[in-house]
């Protein structure tokens, strides 16, 4: 029995609807630079796409809280990170999906004994108040992160995202997300949210 004309074009659309579906999950997940799925709580560096900007990300080494900054030598990679997404079952980050940032502080003059997520405490000020710093706390407005892909990637090769900051995701705030930029104070290239929006790439570091 031949099937109806009817029935080949539902078929065709069925096909194309299960593997758009298959296309959009997969395309959601966070790569590092060896095209591997980042995974969450796991350590990576973060980096810029174009090192010839500078180095990696880290802490600032100071008293405590510490800033986040970007190192100026082209050839470190920074202290390493990790991610706690706002999703328990989740094993793997993906875009626009609300996450914790936290810092390994272990290497910090300052020894802090703070947490080690960060924050902005105030994301609508000036700089210094809307940098970067430890002592967040998961699951909270001033430590409300997700990641983005990059609007205009440098290399179309290498996934780069875009860090930002939603503080109404996670509880009372400001509405709309924020985008974590660099901006140069006393020399030095601190994170927040106000310069220019930072290209970032990860790297998996040793656990």
């Amino acid at each position: 029995m031949k099937p109806s004309l009817f029935l080949v074009p539902f078929l065709l659309f069925v096909l194309i609807t299960i593997q758009s579906i298959s296309s959009a999950t997969t395309d959601d997940f966070i790569y590092d630079i060896a095209g591997k799925k980042v995974k969450k709580n796991s350590p990576y560096y973060i980096g810029p796409v174009n090192w010839g900007n500078g180095g990696g990300i880290k802490s600032s080494n100071t008293k405590c809280p510490v800033h986040v900054i970007q190192d100026p030598k082209e050839v470190t990679k920074g202290d390493s990170f990790e991610f706690t997404p706002n999703a328990p079952k989740e094993q793997f980050l993906r875009i626009s999906y609300p996450l914790g940032v936290s810092i390994d502080l272990t290497k910090s003059n300052g020894k802090c004994k703070e947490s080690t997520f960060l924050k902005i405490d105030d994301i609508e000020s000036k700089p210094p108040s809307n940098y970067i710093t430890s002592g967040g706390l998961f699951d909270t407005a001033i430590s409300c992160f997700q990641f983005v892909k990059y609007p205009k990637p440098t290399n179309a090769k290498v996934p780069s995202y875009l860090l930002q900051l939603c503080p109404s995701f996670c509880g009372a705030g400001p509405n709309g997300c924020f985008n974590i930029s660099t901006s140069v104070y006393n020399g030095v290239k601190y994170l927040g949210a106000s310069g220019t929006p930072l290209e970032l790439v990860f790297k998996k570091a040793s656990a």
